[in-house]
């Protein structure tokens, strides 16, 4: 019996190395950043029976989408071209030079004539979302990373079964990972409605299509093809609800009215098609633009951008490399989630040298721990540099918004961490307008009034047990 043993463990020992000498090379082709490919290949090489599954489940970061060109054709067909800025047009240098980068790295150009709105409370996008909702009258399109089974999810599935039950069509893609709970019943009434209900990249290796960690994280409300809810809101109690409450989490989403409406509508579209293989659903999903839009070439420009483990490039990540680098007066940043990659880091080191104001704020208590201490790991050096650090103390803050000067602004799903930038499917918004960028600003300044303010002498003077863990994660932090 213990022969048995021995020879079953040897094979066992055999088949991982196998797969370790066949893995590692595709490992380093892969061209991660340099800690993640060590880390991989370590752990692959020196315990191959727990490395190699492993890599499987949460280690592999491309995926392929078998139709994406037949969205991205009706896209180009149908979105405005007459609203359309040239890239690199835009007044300010510093909107020029990104909009010209996230142009060069597969998104849209930037588009005019857009109505925005700037939501600061959950009670403002519970409204909003139940308004977009009751005022479709051809097709409601939504896709969220998490709908929460509790009221406010239940509230959202029964507007959807209303509004289905009168004839739109209604369709909503959920993460399958982030939604796994509202999948298995809070839909059933929605899809009785008759309303099409799917699921994004399932986490099981039963599916054709799958990954346990290759997540979708956007959140986009569409109704009729002309006015979209998006940003960095989920649907649950947490994020938004009837009246604010002290025990929301503090967040920002916009509406959006106008051009842009197409580029995000594309996005739904694209992803809609990845999850189904319907590529052409039916609906008037491109209606025609009002005779006034894009009339005021200043108004409401704003630039569509996604980014995704099936793209060759990372467009929002290199939007905001660039804007960091280009910044003059300002870089201010609000997000849950702050893990960044070495470039990144060293760009806002290196504009706090510059003597530009670079602000940081943080969620005091994270409902991520292990992100929350692989972040704190950062804080010294960024401080070092001159880089102001505030923890958001009323409750957990989720808003995910970056202003740089008065040039650029940026709000959606994507967090100023590896994840975002790297793994997930993130959509993000890129104002250019001045009036917009101005509500963030003062959004911004109202949570810094409640947030407390990093002393770098007092941080530095925290326990070497603490430091520890935080290195400790900041290690892991690449892998995943």
């Amino acid at each position: 019996m213990l022969d048995g043993w021995r020879i079953a463990a040897l094979a066992l020992s055999t088949i991982g190395y196998i797969f370790a000498f066949l893995l590692i090379p595709r490992i380093i082709l892969e061209r991660r950043q340099p800690g993640a490919t060590v880390a991989w290949v370590l752990a692959i090489a020196l315990l191959p029976v727990i490395g190699v599954p492993l890599y499987y489940l949460v280690g592999e970061r491309r995926i392929r989408r078998h139709i994406r060109a037949k969205i991205s054709v009706v896209g180009a067909v149908e979105s405005s071209l007459e609203n359309r800025v040239r890239p690199g047009a835009l007044p300010s240098p510093v909107a020029a030079d990104c909009s010209s980068v996230l142009s060069s790295a597969g998104s849209p150009p930037p588009v005019t004539g857009n109505r925005v709105s700037i939501l600061h409370q959950g009670d403002e996008a519970y409204q909003a979302v139940l308004g977009l909702i009751e005022e479709a009258r051809d097709h409601i399109h939504a896709q969220f990373f998490i709908l929460d089974v509790d009221p406010i999810g239940k509230r959202f599935i029964h507007a959807l079964a209303a509004r289905a039950k009168a004839g739109v069509r209604v369709r909503l893609l959920l993460d399958a990972l982030g939604s796994w709970r509202a999948l298995r019943r809070l839909v059933r009434p929605l899809r009785r409605a008759g309303g099409e209900v799917a699921e994004f990249l399932p986490a099981l290796p039963l599916h054709r299509r799958w990954s346990a960690h290759l997540r979708n994280h956007r959140k986009l409300l569409i109704s009729d093809g002309k006015t979209a809810f998006c940003g960095g809101m989920n649907i649950g109690k947490r994020y938004m609800g009837p009246r604010a409450e002290p025990y929301q989490w503090r967040d920002i989403g916009a509406v959006i009215g106008g051009p842009a409406v197409r580029d995000l509508q594309v996005i739904f579209l694209d992803d809609w098609a990845f999850a189904t293989d319907e590529a052409g659903p039916a609906g008037q999903l491109f209606p025609p633009l009002p005779p006034s839009a894009g009339k005021s070439p200043q108004e409401g420009t704003l630039q569509v951008v996604t980014s995704g483990p099936d793209r060759a490039l990372r467009p929002i990540y290199q939007g905001v490399f660039t804007a960091f680098t280009s910044a003059r007066r300002r870089i201010w940043i609000a997000t849950p989630y702050f893990v960044p990659d070495d470039a990144i880091g060293t760009s806002l080191e290196n504009a706090a040298l510059r003597g530009i104001d670079v602000r940081l704020i943080v969620p005091e208590k994270s409902d991520m721990r292990m992100v929350w201490l692989a972040g704190k790991s950062y804080f010294d050096d960024l401080m070092l540099a001159g880089v102001k650090i505030s923890l958001y103390r009323p409750t957990n803050l989720h808003s995910k918004v970056l202003i740089i000067d008065d040039d650029v602004g940026v709000v959606g799903s994507s967090n100023v961490d590896i994840r975002s930038f790297f793994l997930n499917f993130e959509l993000g918004v890129f104002l250019y307008g001045k009036k917009e960028i101005g509500l963030l600003a003062s959004a911004f300044e109202e949570d810094l009034s409640r947030s407390l303010s990093l002393d770098p002498a007092t941080f530095s003077r925290r326990p070497r047990t603490i430091r520890l863990l935080e290195d400790t994660c900041r290690i892991f932090s690449p892998l995943f």
